[in-house]
Protein backbone atom coordinates (compact mmCIF):
# COMPACT_ATOMS: atom_id res chain seq x y z
CA UNK A 1 0.00 0.00 0.00
CA UNK A 2 1.17 3.49 -0.74
CA UNK A 3 1.42 5.83 2.20
CA UNK A 4 1.40 9.56 1.57
CA UNK A 5 2.31 11.53 4.63
CA UNK A 6 3.73 14.78 5.81
CA UNK A 7 5.51 13.37 8.82
CA UNK A 8 8.16 16.07 8.88
CA UNK A 9 5.95 18.37 10.98
CA UNK A 10 5.99 17.54 14.70
CA UNK A 11 2.40 18.43 15.77
CA UNK A 12 -0.17 15.62 16.04
CA UNK A 13 -1.94 14.73 12.80
CA UNK A 14 -5.47 16.01 12.28
CA UNK A 15 -7.44 17.33 9.34
CA UNK A 16 -8.02 20.73 10.95
CA UNK A 17 -6.23 24.02 10.30
CA UNK A 18 -2.98 24.28 12.23
CA UNK A 19 -2.33 20.55 12.43
CA UNK A 20 -0.03 18.22 10.54
CA UNK A 21 -1.97 16.56 7.72
CA UNK A 22 -3.00 12.96 8.38
CA UNK A 23 -1.37 10.12 6.49
CA UNK A 24 -2.97 9.27 3.17
CA UNK A 25 -3.07 5.65 1.96
CA UNK A 26 -4.35 5.20 -1.60
CA UNK A 27 -4.10 1.44 -1.96
CA UNK A 28 -2.10 -1.28 -3.73
CA UNK A 29 -2.49 -0.04 -7.32
CA UNK A 30 -0.67 3.18 -6.45
CA UNK A 31 2.44 1.64 -4.91
CA UNK A 32 4.83 3.58 -7.11
CA UNK A 33 3.26 6.98 -6.39
CA UNK A 34 4.01 9.26 -3.47
CA UNK A 35 3.21 12.84 -4.49
CA UNK A 36 2.95 14.24 -0.97
CA UNK A 37 6.29 12.74 0.04
CA UNK A 38 7.89 14.04 -3.16
CA UNK A 39 6.56 17.53 -2.46
CA UNK A 40 8.22 18.09 0.92
CA UNK A 41 9.00 21.74 1.32
CA UNK A 42 6.34 22.72 -1.25
CA UNK A 43 2.88 24.16 -0.75
CA UNK A 44 0.33 21.51 -1.72
CA UNK A 45 -3.37 21.77 -2.46
CA UNK A 46 -4.84 18.34 -1.69
CA UNK A 47 -8.30 17.93 -3.22
CA UNK A 48 -10.76 15.11 -2.49
CA UNK A 49 -13.65 14.51 -4.89
CA UNK A 50 -16.03 11.97 -6.42
CA UNK A 51 -17.97 11.94 -9.68
CA UNK A 52 -21.33 11.52 -7.94
CA UNK A 53 -20.74 14.65 -5.84
CA UNK A 54 -21.25 17.53 -8.28
CA UNK A 55 -19.92 20.19 -5.93
CA UNK A 56 -16.62 18.40 -5.29
CA UNK A 57 -16.19 17.53 -8.97
CA UNK A 58 -16.72 21.16 -10.03
CA UNK A 59 -14.42 22.37 -7.27
CA UNK A 60 -11.71 19.96 -8.45
CA UNK A 61 -12.08 21.21 -12.04
CA UNK A 62 -11.82 24.82 -10.84
CA UNK A 63 -8.67 24.14 -8.79
CA UNK A 64 -7.11 22.18 -11.67
CA UNK A 65 -7.57 25.07 -14.10
CA UNK A 66 -6.68 27.75 -11.57
CA UNK A 67 -3.41 26.15 -10.52
CA UNK A 68 -2.35 25.49 -14.11
CA UNK A 69 -2.63 29.23 -14.75
CA UNK A 70 -1.01 30.53 -11.55
CA UNK A 71 2.61 31.45 -11.07
CA UNK A 72 2.51 30.52 -7.39
CA UNK A 73 4.45 27.51 -6.21
CA UNK A 74 1.52 25.29 -5.32
CA UNK A 75 1.41 21.64 -6.25
CA UNK A 76 -2.04 20.16 -6.87
CA UNK A 77 -2.64 16.61 -5.65
CA UNK A 78 -6.17 15.46 -6.46
CA UNK A 79 -7.60 12.26 -4.94
CA UNK A 80 -10.70 10.67 -6.41
CA UNK A 81 -12.90 8.52 -4.18
CA UNK A 82 -15.07 6.82 -6.81
CA UNK A 83 -15.57 3.09 -6.37
CA UNK A 84 -14.71 2.54 -10.02
CA UNK A 85 -11.30 3.42 -11.40
CA UNK A 86 -12.69 3.29 -14.95
CA UNK A 87 -15.21 6.04 -14.04
CA UNK A 88 -12.34 8.09 -12.63
CA UNK A 89 -10.28 7.62 -15.82
CA UNK A 90 -13.22 8.62 -18.02
CA UNK A 91 -13.86 11.78 -16.00
CA UNK A 92 -10.21 12.82 -16.09
CA UNK A 93 -10.44 12.63 -19.88
CA UNK A 94 -13.89 14.28 -20.23
CA UNK A 95 -13.06 17.10 -17.79
CA UNK A 96 -9.62 17.59 -19.42
CA UNK A 97 -7.84 17.30 -16.07
CA UNK A 98 -4.06 17.19 -15.62
CA UNK A 99 -3.56 13.42 -15.36
CA UNK A 100 -0.19 13.82 -13.62
CA UNK A 101 -1.83 15.41 -10.57
CA UNK A 102 -4.91 13.17 -10.27
CA UNK A 103 -4.97 9.87 -8.40
CA UNK A 104 -7.64 7.27 -7.70
CA UNK A 105 -7.98 5.72 -4.27
CA UNK A 106 -8.73 2.02 -4.17
CA UNK A 107 -12.14 1.10 -2.72
CA UNK A 108 -10.67 -0.85 0.19
CA UNK A 109 -9.06 2.24 1.78
CA UNK A 110 -11.68 4.88 1.04
CA UNK A 111 -13.47 4.59 4.39
CA UNK A 112 -10.15 5.13 6.16
CA UNK A 113 -9.50 8.27 4.09
CA UNK A 114 -12.99 9.60 4.78
CA UNK A 115 -12.53 9.04 8.51
CA UNK A 116 -8.99 10.40 8.92
CA UNK A 117 -9.64 13.47 6.74
CA UNK A 118 -13.13 14.08 8.25
CA UNK A 119 -14.90 13.88 4.91
CA UNK A 120 -18.12 12.36 6.26
CA UNK A 121 -20.00 15.64 5.79
CA UNK A 122 -18.62 16.23 2.29
CA UNK A 123 -15.42 16.39 0.29
CA UNK A 124 -12.93 19.19 0.91
CA UNK A 125 -9.62 20.58 -0.26
CA UNK A 126 -6.71 21.20 2.08
CA UNK A 127 -3.88 23.66 1.58
CA UNK A 128 -0.67 22.35 3.16
CA UNK A 129 2.42 24.44 3.76
CA UNK A 130 5.95 23.20 3.14
CA UNK A 131 6.02 21.55 6.55
CA UNK A 132 2.87 19.51 5.94
CA UNK A 133 0.68 21.67 8.18
CA UNK A 134 -2.88 22.44 7.06
CA UNK A 135 -3.16 26.20 6.59
CA UNK A 136 -6.56 26.41 4.87
CA UNK A 137 -9.58 24.28 4.03
CA UNK A 138 -11.39 24.89 0.74
CA UNK A 139 -9.22 27.94 -0.03
CA UNK A 140 -10.34 30.53 -2.54
CA UNK A 141 -8.17 32.12 -5.23
CA UNK A 142 -7.08 34.94 -2.91
CA UNK A 143 -5.87 32.48 -0.27
CA UNK A 144 -3.87 30.61 -2.89
CA UNK A 145 -2.31 33.75 -4.37
CA UNK A 146 -1.24 35.03 -0.92
CA UNK A 147 1.29 32.21 -0.53
CA UNK A 148 4.02 34.07 -2.43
Amino acid sequence: MTLFTSAYYSAPADSRIGYKAPALVLGDKNNDLSPLQQQRGENVLLTFWASDDAESRLSNQRYDRLLRGMDEDIVHVSVNLDRSESVFNAIVTVDNLDRSTHFHSSAEVQESIIKSWRLGDGYHSFLLDGEGKIIAIDPDERALSRLN
